[in-house]
């Protein structure tokens, strides 16, 4: 695949980007409100606006760099994590693991939805390159990023659900894994681990969940 084509595709997962990551990390912040704490909300981290959850890095320059360094195979990347203090949280480990796969799951219902669009304008005879293109780019990025949020390194969600089921005092050394994840991941992914044992199963039981569950819409329109 050349450049060329690279940089088309990359504008065109640029929209859905940002959907997802603006989703993931303000369902979280609206699940932790939810559930008693009020910090994202006094910090306006709640908001639907792509602005206030971007990262530099996480956000734009790691999604960029593993897309072109894997021709366009996979993107994946995070957002400004909402704040959240915890001791304004009722104590439950399940209520607390339910916040932290907040994202993920809207992540999931995201790819739902772009599927959905994408099985409408099929089946209505649609042809225009671009909006089939996005939609195809919103599965492949929401996907992406449910697997990649799945991943068991803090600051990620996998991460986080796996330090609040750990005892306190595993829990607590665990957690000095996270300054080093982005590194850690980084270096996964150059070695090519991460894609092949990671990603792509859970990337492909995802769509594969998610296509059973639209068979119903695809029998309604065919």
């Amino acid at each position: 695949m050349d450049f060329g084509n690279l940089i088309q595709q990359a504008a065109i997962l640029a929209l859905p980007l940002l959907f997802a990551i603006t989703l993931s990390e303000a369902a979280r912040g609206h699940a932790a409100y939810m559930l008693g704490d009020k910090t994202g909300q006094s910090m306006g981290r709640l908001s639907w606006n792509p602005s206030n959850h971007v990262s530099l890095i996480e956000t734009i320059l790691i999604p960029l760099l593993m897309f072109f360094a894997t021709s366009g195979s996979f993107v994946f990347g995070n957002a400004r994590p909402v704040p959240i203090d915890y001791r304004n949280l009722k104590p439950t480990k399940m209520r607390i693991v339910s916040l932290e796969l907040a994202g993920p799951l809207a992540l999931l219902f995201m790819a739902l939805l772009w599927l959905s669009g994408l099985e409408v304008l099929t089946a209505a005879g649609v042809n225009e390159p671009f909006l089939l293109g996005v939609c195809k780019a919103g599965v492949f990025v929401c996907l992406s990023l449910f697997a990649f949020q799945l991943l068991p390194l803090p600051p990620l969600a996998g991460g986080r659900v796996l330090l609040h089921l750990l005892p306190y005092k595993y829990a607590i050394q665990f957690s000095q894994v996270e300054r080093w994840s982005v590194w850690i991941i980084l270096l996964l992914a150059i070695v090519g681990i991460l894609g092949p044992l990671w990603l792509s199963p859970i990337t492909q039981l995802a769509l594969g969940l998610l296509q059973w569950f639209i068979t119903p819409l695809s029998f309604l329109l065919n």
